[in-house]
């Protein structure tokens, strides 16, 4: 029997998830990159089923509020899932949610937490990569991002990024 892998995702408003899912396809059609639903990831890769997942994933959710954090820059590394990414300050909201989902969940950890929506996955430094990020900073850096639902995933690094699907989702009050 295949394992189960889910994961918990924020996501941000659906007029912002849409922004965010143009600059992912126009990324992926200029750097032959995959397409994905942007998100920020708060728990990655549990080999846990979505019934044993959902009970964990409202307590996560009961009694948060909405929130807005603001871009902080546009960054890349050498992460495959992290190569072109808007990164986000670990503000407030977003510390609160990723402490509450590391203890009910049991996994993760606070400290190493860098909150992030991924732009482009596995595209090589080049220069037109750097022109990208360039363009992509003056355009997003100090904007608000309201991030209104926390969903459990089917996604990990062990299931094709075509497969991956949002399973439950909740929205956040207010």
């Amino acid at each position: 029997m295949k394992t189960e892998y889910h994961s918990i995702w924020l996501m941000p408003r659906l007029e912002q998830e849409k922004m965010f899912s143009e600059i992912v396809q126009d990324l992926a059609r200029r750097f032959a990159s995959p397409v994905f639903q942007p998100h920020l990831t708060l728990v990655e890769d549990m080999p846990r089923t979505c019934e044993e997942l959902e009970p964990l994933l409202t307590q996560v959710a009961e009694g948060a509020a909405s929130f807005e954090a603001g871009i902080e820059t546009i960054e890349e590394s050498p992460l495959y899932y992290r190569s072109f990414y808007a990164r986000f300050p670990v503000v407030a909201p977003l510390r609160t949610m990723k402490e509450k989902a590391v203890a009910v969940f049991g996994v993760g950890d606070v400290e190493a937490f860098m909150p992030h929506i991924s732009l482009a996955y596995g595209v090589p430094e080049s220069s037109e990569k750097s022109q990208a990020m360039a363009v992509l900073h003056g355009r997003m850096a100090g904007m608000n991002v309201h991030f209104d639902r926390v969903c459990m995933v089917s996604s990990s690094q062990h299931t094709p990024i075509e497969e991956w699907g949002i399973q439950r989702s909740i929205a956040l009050r207010g």
